[in-house]
């Protein structure tokens, strides 16, 4: 079964000159969020709740789903760096201050699970609310979460999501992005009128490796195949990697493997060579890619890598194909 992608939310740090240093006014809560209630939300937890409203087509003072729609309403948040600055915070302090210094309404930032609980609250979504932390992958890895729990019967919409509040003096940059995921209903006759484009398939692997290092190269064949199975004869197909430096490697053995099993089975990619971009937004960059892509519509394959070898990959097309 394949699902619909109805909406999509982002709000995102552009990168500037290394000279320039970070620009925090890049993001004002109070245009998204109000003047009120966001005051002891992380960043990373007002980035999420702006895109994941955004998506939803909703205002941020919507009184939260209830009824049915509540409990068929689910939402999966990746994200990496989400609570590592509260940690941060909270170490410094309690070395310095002791105990006495933690303010109990920062308490709650303490959690990984936070922003998304924050966005399963605001919205009403009762169905699950589940975080996946896993390294630049986890935003992708939402997604594949949100498609198997359609697919399953779980949920009829999910949003998936990510957010991060990349580190400090890194080369990365903070943002949050959502896409709502919606099951097809047989009995519309105007089912998927509107959608964006849609989901065919994902999936999320492990490349291990070696003793000399390197990527072992019975997973990384392994890894490559399945990803190429979810596009094999496609024509016309956009092909996006996104990774780290670090994982450029695997990438590029990713990169030619989906080539090679589109033109087996007589299909064609857009760009014969691919796209390698590098993550610049942590565990948001796989998402935005894919918003990217479902806008340009096609066929498409987004896949999503870290350095330390986790794989993701979401395949989708255009709602008006075949």
């Amino acid at each position: 079964m394949n699902v619909w992608l109805t909406g999509t939310g982002a709000v995102a740090e552009e990168p500037r000159a290394p000279s320039a240093g970070r620009d925090p006014s890049w993001f004002d809560p109070a245009e998204h969020l109000g003047r009120r209630g966001w005051k002891y939300y992380s960043p990373a937890t007002r980035y999420l709740l702006a895109a994941g409203h955004q998506a939803l087509g909703r205002r941020h003072d919507d009184p939260p789903l209830t009824g049915g729609p509540s409990l068929r309403l689910g939402v999966v948040t990746g994200t990496q760096y989400a609570i590592a600055h509260a940690h941060r915070r909270m170490d410094d302090t309690l070395r310095t201050e002791g105990v006495r210094g933690i303010s109990p309404a920062e308490v709650p930032a303490f959690s990984m699970s936070t922003p998304g609980s924050q966005l399963a609250i605001g919205t009403g979504a009762r169905a699950f609310s589940v975080t996946l932390t896993n390294p630049v992958t986890a935003g992708l890895e939402a997604v594949h979460f949100a498609l198997t729990a359609l697919r399953t019967g779980r949920a009829d919409r999910v949003v998936a999501a990510a957010t991060d509040q990349a580190p400090d003096g890194d080369r990365q940059h903070d943002a949050a992005a959502a896409v709502v995921l919606s099951a097809p209903d047989p009995a519309d006759p105007a089912d998927g009128a509107g959608a964006l484009a849609e989901i065919t398939g994902g999936l999320s692997r492990f490349v291990v490796r070696g003793a000399d290092g390197g990527w072992e190269p019975a997973a990384l064949a392994a890894a490559c195949g399945r990803v190429a199975a979810l596009a094999a004869g496609a024509h016309g197909l956009r092909l996006v990697v996104s990774g780290p430096a670090g994982a450029a490697r695997l990438g590029a053995a990713t990169r030619d493997a989906v080539a090679a099993a589109v033109a087996g089975a007589g299909g064609s990619l857009r760009d014969p060579a691919g796209t390698f971009t590098e993550a610049r937004h942590c565990t948001v960059s796989g998402i935005l890619e894919l918003i990217a892509l479902a806008r340009e519509g096609g066929p498409a394959l987004v896949v999503s890598l870290s350095d330390s070898g986790h794989l993701t990959a979401v395949a989708l097309r255009g709602p008006a194909q075949p």
